[in-house]
């Protein structure tokens, strides 16, 4: 998953709002895998 993916997502949605969820996901998951 790589920016091209993001720019699909923020195409889908067509908000600015996908990539600050994008961030928050791979904050997340980058803490789930950490444990």
């Amino acid at each position: 998953m790589g920016p091209h993916s993001l720019s699909l997502f923020s195409l889908l949605i067509g908000e600015p709002y996908a990539t600050i969820f994008w961030v928050r996901f791979r904050i997340i998951f980058m803490e789930v895998r950490s444990r």
